[in-house]
């Protein structure tokens, strides 16, 4: 059973608990509306722009990847056979 005491205090701190609480709802007006949608559209840009910079970087890596890779193993003295055979024929009628 409770005592008097205990009942005041569970009816005062009833009474009191909306103060303290916070809202049931949040505040969401046309303005919040406008900043949300400004902050998202923000995040969104920043997310693009940072992976066309990783494409455009990625890309560049690639090509030069690529040149170094042609121009290391190049050996001038390596001809498709083709043209090598071509060139030690001397006497090519061209018509």
């Amino acid at each position: 059973m409770k005592s008097k005491e205990d009942m005041m205090w569970e009816s005062l701190l009833a009474k009191s608990a909306p103060t303290f609480a916070g809202e049931a709802t949040p505040p969401y007006g046309l303005t919040t509306r406008i900043l949300s949608a400004v902050r998202e559209q923000q995040q969104q840009q920043a997310a693009w722009e940072r992976m066309g910079l990783r494409a455009i970087f990625a890309s560049l890596a690639a090509v030069v990847g690529i040149a170094l890779l042609t121009f290391v193993r190049h050996d001038p003295d390596d001809l498709d056979p083709a043209v090598k055979s071509v060139a030690l024929v001397e006497n090519v009628q061209v018509s």
